[in-house]
């Protein structure tokens, strides 16, 4: 990488990539350093509208419409807010107090990324044991409320058997409700993944969902293969909505497909959440003030 010099004159216009490729925003000014050298800081202005101002020591071309900056996004969006006029003395001292605390952190949390980060196993375990928790208590609810208001969710029902609404609605209510609680319930079970490792939460999320179904999978072979009275899932009825599994249909088959993918998603996402709250923390600590 090339250090900055005169040239990021020409530099204005160009959009400013921080660390990871991440977009910070466009290069609307630089400014000289005290002893009238190359500029040292520059005004980046983002997409919510305020500018702030980057270092533009270590920077280099990115691209031929860039520019690389040694800044993380955190620190870029906690910086102060650009000044009118040339930053003071006291402005620039803050600057390099807050861009060398935000190293300092981005350094310690790659170290501690590096010792502590990665799929753990027990915040996977722990999310999927609060995911199941609350599948059994939301289905429980919804299942109540279908049965208070006369509806069937049984989605393996015949039509002869199924009273009120017909059974392409029923189908439709049944599948809706059975996707909306495990996907209530999968992003609960990734938050506290999240939460539990600190790290990589999206991939801990994951963990919850794929031990879920690994669980589902087998208690449903253990079923299948010592009968219906060791069969955990029936008994339990989680949720208690069925869908019929002798003859399959395509209705069927497009509900497992939307559960499925929809839970994965709402794990992941949740795993995402749980880890944005330590990262909120850190940020926290070192906001100027």
């Amino acid at each position: 990488m090339t250090t900055a010099g005169h040239e990021t004159e020409s530099w204005i216009g160009r959009t400013v990539h921080g660390r990871g490729g991440v977009k910070l925003g466009r290069l609307t000014r630089v400014f000289p350093s005290d002893g009238g050298g190359p500029p040292t800081w520059g005004v980046v202005k983002s997409r919510r509208g305020g500018g702030r101002l980057v270092p533009l020591d270590g920077a280099a071309a990115h691209g031929e419409r860039g520019v690389a900056v040694p800044v993380d996004r955190g620190a870029f969006r906690t910086a102060p807010v650009a000044p009118d006029g040339e930053p003071t003395a006291q402005v620039r001292s803050d600057l390099d107090r807050h861009y060398a605390e935000r190293g300092a952190l981005a350094a310690a949390h790659e170290r501690q990324h590096e010792r502590f980060g990665g799929l753990k196993a027990g915040a996977s375990f722990f999310g999927w044991l609060v995911a199941v928790g609350l599948t059994v208590l939301l289905g429980a609810a919804v299942a109540g409320v279908a049965a208070a208001a006369g509806v069937s969710l049984d989605l393996a029902s015949s039509p002869a058997q199924a009273a009120g609404p017909p059974p392409e609605t029923v189908g439709l209510i049944g599948g809706a409700l059975l996707l909306a609680v495990l996907a209530l319930s999968y992003f609960g079970g990734g938050y506290v993944a999240g939460r539990l490792a600190r790290f990589d939460g999206a991939r801990n999320g994951f963990g919850v969902w794929a031990l879920g179904l690994l669980v589902t999978a087998a208690l449903t072979a253990v079923g299948a293969i010592a009968g219906a009275r060791y069969n955990l899932l029936e008994q339990i009825q989680v949720p208690a909505m069925s869908i019929p599994t002798t003859a399959l249909t395509i209705g069927g088959v497009v509900t497992l497909t939307a559960v499925t993918l929809a839970s994965l998603a709402a794990a992941v996402l949740g795993g995402k959440a749980g880890e944005r709250y330590h990262r909120k923390v850190e940020r926290a600590a070192t906001i100027v003030e």
